[in-house]
């Protein structure tokens, strides 16, 4: 049977890959341990947690997509946090799908998820196989969660994690910085590839967003060594953030021009720097 891929990035720190599609993270202090996004929800995260730690667990949201957040439904006796502006994004989400798709449910939507990623992220995957681990029965398309803020402290024994508001991919959007390993769990703010839904008549809101996420966060890398990445890597050198910064500071003056592409499930404008690769005003 497939299994979760773990890779250890620091001392007592995992990355656990749900099968190349996206990944969590798991941090184990002295006291408890937290576990930062939850995937899909394809296969049995929480053992490969339990297997890992015994400790008290929280969890920690990067932001509020399916994709992050809906392995949510394995951990319903841990306290779950979030940032308050993704309040029901994860519900919007779904409805947006069904009405684009026809999904119903988080299962059609996670079969939908391995269909469409799986080929692109990671080829060499048995699909047929990787479908029989999506749930059987229908999950909580919900989940209760307490607010965390910019600025938030978790403290876990020897080992704290501070959140950092970064919004643009989403309203809520954060990354957690951990002061011990230095590492910055990115969520979807900063990936190999960063996508940012279309604006009405194409406002550039969100580019500039980003871009003062990606200041906000540059000014900070004196504290960090590298990325914990949402997708596309397990770890991202931080110079991808100063791309990130110059990328979208060249869109707006317009020295950067990009351009429309349809690349796999990405349809929109995209633009290219360094390390750093922004689909903006996407359809997709």
């Amino acid at each position: 049977m497939l299994k979760h891929e773990v890779t250890m990035i620091a001392p007592h720190t995992w990355c656990i890959s749900e099968f190349h599609l996206v990944n969590a993270f798991l941090l184990e202090g002295e006291d408890r341990a937290a576990l930062i996004d939850t995937g899909c929800g394809i296969g049995n995260l929480r053992q490969i947690v339990r297997e890992l730690t015994t400790k008290p667990l929280i969890i920690l949201m990067t932001h509020g997509h399916f994709d992050h957040c809906g392995g949510a439904y394995q951990f319903s006796d841990c306290p779950i946090y979030q940032h308050p502006a993704d309040s029901g994004l994860r519900e919007t989400s779904m409805r947006m799908a069904e009405k684009l798709t026809g999904l119903r449910d988080e299962n059609q939507l996670r079969a939908y998820y391995i269909t469409s990623r799986a080929p692109v992220r990671c080829p060499s995957l048995n699909i047929t196989e990787l479908l029989k681990l999506v749930p059987s029965e229908r999950t909580p398309e919900t989940y209760p969660w307490q607010p965390m803020e910019d600025g938030t402290e978790f403290d876990l024994g020897a080992r704290v994690l501070k959140v950092i508001h970064t919004p643009g991919h989403t309203d809520g959007e954060v990354c957690i910085l951990d002061k011990k390993s230095r590492i910055l769990f990115s969520g979807d703010t900063a990936n190999a590839g960063i996508i940012l839904k279309r604006q009405p008549n194409n406002d550039p809101a969100l580019i500039r967003i980003c871009n003062q996420t990606m200041a906000k966060l540059w000014n900070l890398s004196a504290g960090f060594d590298k990325l914990g990445a949402g997708h596309d890597a397990v770890t991202l050198d931080k110079q991808i953030i100063k791309d990130y910064l110059d990328l979208t500071s060249g869109l707006l003056n317009g020295s950067i021009i990009g351009k429309y592409e349809e690349t796999g499930f990405r349809k929109g404008d995209v633009a290219r720097l360094g390390l750093a690769e922004l689909w903006y005003q996407c359809d997709a």
